[in-house]
């Protein structure tokens, strides 16, 4: 798939080259992404779009014909519906954050997460603690709903879920982005050495007023985390960009900016 991301693969395509039966394909296909097998590809085709769009200068049509879209207008809808931004939005905004290393992150980090540990909440631990690095968690509904939710923490502090999170069943990720290495080599580049990835599922009971509270606030999940896999749907959110944005162009109490250590960086 992602050697031939320009021309159409349609089912019967990809079930020939397993060799499998369409259906047989399409079935062992979903149990081992969690993606049915065109919705997979769409996702490869933004991966490789949003990387194109950082690491590149090609127009947004020509990215989008490279990635197998002959309708500039159809790419950037669906690019919006995966991404949650217009591609020359995306864009600007991962190029503000290239450079900027995840250890330049994480002393800022460190004092929201104090600000973001306050009140009720749900935390998510990793089964081991002595890897390094910024850990950033997201939730999503089970049934599929479109809301997610991100939070960070530096390691080895654990994440703590916002209190916004409803009752119910969801699907938790975690990354674990490497010190050493650019927020952009994980988030866009999707660089294997970059970062460990882990998922889970996280139960929210359906309590009420402060039994509700009381019930997030227990609520502990430890989640596994390993190298990244050939068959992992690729991150395509620009929520976690968004944030980690924000925190490098403000800075938090007082702080010296992320972005003036960066650029202290490129010029040693």
């Amino acid at each position: 798939m992602k050697r031939e991301l320009g021309r159409p693969l349609p089912l019967e395509t990809l079930a020939r080259l397993a060799p499998f039966s369409p259906f047989y394909f399409h079935r062992v296909f979903k149990q081992a992404t969690s993606m049915t097998p065109a919705r997979f590809l769409a996702a490869l085709r933004m991966a490789e779009a949003r990387r194109l769009l950082l690491r590149s200068s090609l127009t947004v049509t020509a990215i989008s014909a490279q990635v197998g879209y002959s309708s500039v207008g159809t790419f950037t809808t669906q690019f919006r519906r995966w991404v949650s931004l217009p591609p020359e939005r995306f864009r600007q905004l991962a190029r503000q954050l290239a450079g900027v290393s995840v250890a330049a992150l994480l002393p800022v980090i460190r004092s929201r997460a104090i600000v973001a540990g306050q009140g009720p909440r749900a935390l998510m631990h990793l089964d081991t603690v002595d890897l390094p690095g910024l850990l950033l968690a997201a939730v999503a509904p089970h049934d599929g709903g479109r809301n997610e939710w991100w939070t960070a923490a530096p390691r080895p502090l654990p994440a703590a879920l916002p209190a916004t999170v409803p009752p119910g069943e969801h699907r938790a990720r975690v990354l674990l982005l490497r010190p050493d290495r650019d927020a952009t080599s994980a988030l866009v580049d999707g660089a294997p050495d970059s970062f460990l990835i882990g998922d889970a599922d996280l139960r929210i009971p359906a309590e009420t007023g402060s039994a509700q509270r009381i019930a997030v606030a227990r609520a502990t999940l430890t989640v596994p985390v390993r190298q990244v896999r050939v068959t992992d749907p690729p991150l395509l959110s620009a929520t976690p960009l968004r944030w980690l944005l924000g925190v490098s162009q403000a800075g938090w109490r007082g702080r010296t900016p992320v972005m003036a250590e960066r650029r202290a960086l490129r010029s040693a």
